[in-house]
């Protein structure tokens, strides 16, 4: 047997009550009785009806703060709420849209009315439930594709890391047996599986800032450190180029998480490497300025980045279809650097340069906001 659809009825004049519970009863609704605004608000909590139906002039509070507290609970918020009045000016309407009413029933009571009011307030709400219902359904499906693949790149990670190991120690102790053509190879090789760990290691560090996992860590640093740090990590099979670092007159010291910089530091070098020539010049400045510190990450154009500047900031930027697989982990790169950089307060960019070519840049304020 179908559950009858409940309706909430308010009212603090018992003969109002009773005449509307008539009505809605002979149409097979399940009805609930509040005589103000307060146990209004204790039964739609308790009873979750599809509808109800509230008088605006009660005493102590009115339908309008009635309204206005139902809809500012999240589990009351969906459901129609129809007020009843006699107040009827444009001034009083647009109060109870205000506070967030589905319709209004205009006093003396037309129960034709009230019945088609209530029978359309009912469909309204099926409708929300079922999309509800289906946005529950694919929030789980997300969630656990989600899960899934988090497990799957977590367990390509570790086998990756020991190719890589090997390769390097590979490297090692075959340099004097290895003909050039071989070790090119296995250069070759090394720097792959290096770009699938970085490209793991964003996966994973995108999610956890998705997810609000991530720590931020703040602290006075260096900036120049950091930097050092940076290009020593990226190890002599990686880099290319030439690198440079200066730090303009002045503090070069920033407030932020000197693991998070450091590893956006990594990401603008690691990508710019990656279409960089051998003998390529690179630049990092950092320079203070009023509000905080500024670092620029300057590359010959290579022109991929200079066709791209205003979608390789954004969060997995898009690429053209044939260039789309070779931007893609340079996108999801960048949609770390992003997010750290804002985790900071701070702001990430790019821009152009007749002579230097593409220069990226990122902002961290001298007062970094901390999230509560």
């Amino acid at each position: 047997m179908d559950k009858k659809p409940v309706i909430l009825v308010v009212d603090d004049e018992e003969r109002n009550l009773r005449l509307l519970e008539s009505i809605l009863v002979q149409r097979d609704y399940a009805i609930v009785v509040a005589r103000n605004g307060a146990e209004a608000l204790e039964e739609a909590r308790k009873m979750a009806p599809e509808v109800i139906l509230l008088d605006v002039m009660m005493p102590v509070m009115d339908g309008f703060e009635t309204c206005r507290r139902l809809k500012a609970d999240a589990e009351t918020t969906s459901i129609p709420v129809l007020l009843v009045t006699a107040l009827d000016s444009k001034p009083d309407r647009l109060k109870g849209i205000e506070a967030g009413a589905t319709d209004f029933i205009t006093k003396p009571i037309d129960f034709d009315y009230l019945l088609l009011k209530v029978r359309n307030a009912l469909y309204a709400k099926e409708l929300f439930n079922r999309v509800q219902g289906t946005y529950d359904k694919e929030k789980k499906l997300e969630q656990a594709r989600d899960k899934l693949t988090q497990l799957i790149v977590h367990d390509l990670r570790t086998p990756l890391l020991g190719i890589s190991g090997h390769l390097e120690i590979l490297k090692l102790q075959a340099a004097e047996y290895l003909r050039a053509d071989h070790k090119r190879n296995v250069d070759q090789a090394s720097f792959a599986t290096q770009t699938m760990v970085d490209l793991i290691n964003s996966i994973l560090a995108v999610n956890h800032f998705d997810r609000g996992n991530i720590e931020i860590h703040l602290n006075q640093d260096a900036l120049q450190e950091i930097a050092f740090e940076a290009i020593d990590l990226l190890g002599p099979s990686r880099t290319k180029s030439n690198i440079l670092v200066t730090c303009s007159p002045g503090p070069g010291v920033a407030l932020g998480d000197r693991g998070l910089i450091r590893d956006i530091m990594v990401n603008l070098l690691s990508n710019a490497n990656k279409y960089a020539t051998s003998g390529d010049n690179f630049h990092i400045a950092i320079a203070a300025e009023p509000e905080g510190m500024r670092v620029r990450v300057t590359e010959t154009d290579s022109g991929v980045y200079g066709r791209y500047q205003n979608e390789v900031v954004k969060q997995f930027g898009p690429a053209a279809a044939t260039e789309e697989r070779m931007m893609s982990s340079a996108g999801l790169g960048m949609a770390f650097c992003k997010m750290a950089v804002e985790a900071h307060g701070g702001e990430i960019g790019m821009e152009k340069d007749a002579q230097a070519g593409s220069i990226f840049w990122f902002f961290l304020p001298w007062k970094t906001p901390v999230a509560d």
